[in-house]
């Protein structure tokens, strides 16, 4: 018999079969096409993101930079070659000594070295003057990482110029100062100690007299009783417009005080307010002596002065 050969394959499974080995072919150059194409996307997107950040380091009011192990600077934003006076100036490549006056480099060489031998993360405060005549302060802050790419360890860090706070604290500072100086003024003129005669003082008190006040008043006048070995001590409370309990205790307590230093304490022009508050204590006031007018005191410290001279 003869043999019969195979039916031939019809039009639609040579195309198919066509088509098929076409797109085996064709796969490598579309996977290189892909490839390709992702890379080129990763690669904007990249550009992008350093751009971003490009922006960002131009545009916050920070000083920025990163420099090698050989203190070289890697990269640094405008702000850092405007504070060094060098705008417009080619600052990669360079150390602080190719930027800064001397004796300011030194000082940020310092820094940087203490963050080698210690590592973490430094913060401090540095005062320079990247302009001969231009103190400036700065905080700054800066560690060290390891870069993916050379395996060395970068320097990377930011500083903020503190120079106007720095100078508002000292206003206010110099401020308060004077105020305290203003205060102590007061209070030496509103309770002024004066020596009348040989072994008198007397204390004119004027205004309201509050516990703090009171207190001021028994540590200066027994001090000048110790200093001045005065025999009498008059507080003249005609001047007073309120005293409550605690001041009048206060009071009472500085006469007794008085007395343990061997001078006898007077109390003269005590007003309604003032002899309330010492009644409602109700304290032995017999054995202090009280007058009507610092005129009165005055006298009663002449004659027992005529007492004990004759």
């Amino acid at each position: 018999m003869r043999e019969t050969s195979p039916p031939a394959p019809s039009i639609q499974e040579e195309l198919s079969e066509l088509g098929h080995e076409l797109r085996q072919k064709a796969l490598p150059g579309e996977r290189l096409i892909e490839t390709h194409r992702r890379l080129a996307e990763e690669s904007r997107e990249r550009r992008w993101r350093g751009h971003l950040l490009d922006q960002i380091a131009e545009c916050l009011p920070i000083n920025i930079f990163a420099k090698d192990s050989e203190h070289r600077y890697l990269l640094v934003n405008k702000n850092v070659r405007k504070l060094a006076g060098r705008d417009g100036v080619q600052a990669i490549g360079k150390t602080d000594f190719d930027l800064l006056p001397e004796p300011a480099a030194r000082r940020i060489r310092a820094s940087d070295e203490r963050l080698r031998a210690e590592g973490g993360m430094l913060v401090e405060e540095l005062a320079i003057e990247p302009v001969a005549g231009q103190k400036r302060h700065l905080l700054v802050g800066k560690t060290l990482v390891r870069s993916e790419v050379t395996e060395q360890e970068v320097l990377v860090g930011f500083s903020i110029d503190i120079t106007e706070t720095k100078r508002i604290e000292q206003e206010l500072r110099d401020k308060l100062a004077l105020i305290e100086r203003q205060q102590a003024t007061i209070r030496a003129l509103s309770a002024p100690i004066i020596e009348v005669w040989d072994g008198v003082l007397t204390v004119p008190l004027i205004g309201a007299l509050d516990g703090a006040r009171a207190g001021a008043v028994m540590e200066a006048l027994l001090a000048e009783v110790s200093r001045k070995g005065a025999r009498f001590a008059i507080l003249d409370l005609t001047g007073v417009e309120a005293m409550d309990t605690g001041t009048a205790a206060h009071l009472l307590k500085l006469v007794q005080a008085i007395r343990l230093l061997g001078a006898e304490g007077i109390i003269t022009g005590v007003q309604p307010s003032g002899a309330r508050a010492m009644v409602a204590l109700r304290l032995d006031l017999e054995r202090i002596t009280t007058l009507s007018s610092l005129r009165e005191g005055l006298w009663y410290c002449m004659k027992q002065a005529r007492a004990v001279a004759g």
